[in-house]
């Protein structure tokens, strides 16, 4: 029988990373090379310092951050620094990534190389979540692009749109629910990502292509590039075999 303490720290860290806030906060501890204080988390995420210290308190009781006291060698109160907590991952073995690891061993044992088969169900499934648009009246390349960019939300990611111009748009996709997974296990995890994605754009439309998915350009992000379909062929954007890079388009 689970230990209740380990229960109700369970229950206390979900609820922690419930919020996409302390979600964003925890990846840029994460990225930090060493502990930061409130006043500069705060102008990350552009909250007011006292909202970020209500969600560091969350996340401290939660068991995922630590705070230290700043070392001083001149005269004023010292500053709170918080950094990541040693146990602030999920263990190897816990829930979902237990599940999740047995499964896409499982495919890469059955299939061999991945990829392919984890975008074409990816593919499926955006097309069977996505609600498609009348056909009298067509989704914009924007609206297309606003309606996955949500799905994203959605699904847990903080997704911005960073770059745009006539013929393409940039996704930065930060806070990966399935980051620790997507580290080790890409061509399976980061390919359904991208699968789903181009069954959300086809079931609005096909305007606008998913034509390529960077895993890990940053240690917290990764770069979404949609094209309109003017632009490209669906025929230009058919999976490419990669080991750690399901980005490509062609």
């Amino acid at each position: 029988m689970p230990d209740a303490t380990l229960v109700e720290m369970d229950e206390a860290r979900y609820s922690a990373l419930a919020d996409p806030v302390r979600r964003r906060i925890l990846r840029l501890l994460e990225d930090a090379a060493e502990p930061r204080d409130v006043g500069h988390l705060a102008s990350l995420v552009d909250l007011h310092s006292n909202t970020v210290r209500g969600h560091m308190d969350v996340l401290e009781r939660a068991g995922l951050v630590s705070k230290t006291s700043e070392v001083r060698n001149t005269p004023g109160r010292p500053r709170m620094l918080y950094g990541l907590a040693p146990d602030s991952e999920p263990p190897a073995g816990s829930g979902y990534r237990l599940l999740s690891e047995i499964l896409a061993t499982a495919l890469r044992a059955a299939v061999g190389e991945p990829r392919e088969i984890a975008v074409k169900t990816g593919r499926k499934w955006g097309l069977y979540l996505t609600e498609r648009p009348s056909p009298l009246r067509p989704l914009s390349p924007e609206d297309t692009t606003s309606r996955i960019t949500e799905m994203l939300a959605d699904f847990g990611f903080a997704p911005e749109q960073s770059t745009h111009d006539a013929t393409s748009t940039v996704i930065e996709l930060r806070d990966c629910p399935f980051r620790d997974l997507a580290r080790t296990n890409a061509d399976v995890v980061c390919s359904i990502h991208l699968g789903l994605m181009r069954g959300a754009a086809e079931a609005l439309g096909g305007r606008t292509l998913v034509t390529s998915l960077d895993p890990f350009v940053e240690p917290s992000m990764c770069r979404v590039l949609l094209q309109l379909s003017t632009s490209i062929e669906p025929d230009d954007v058919e999976s490419r075999p990669a080991q750690a890079e399901p980005r490509d388009a062609s």
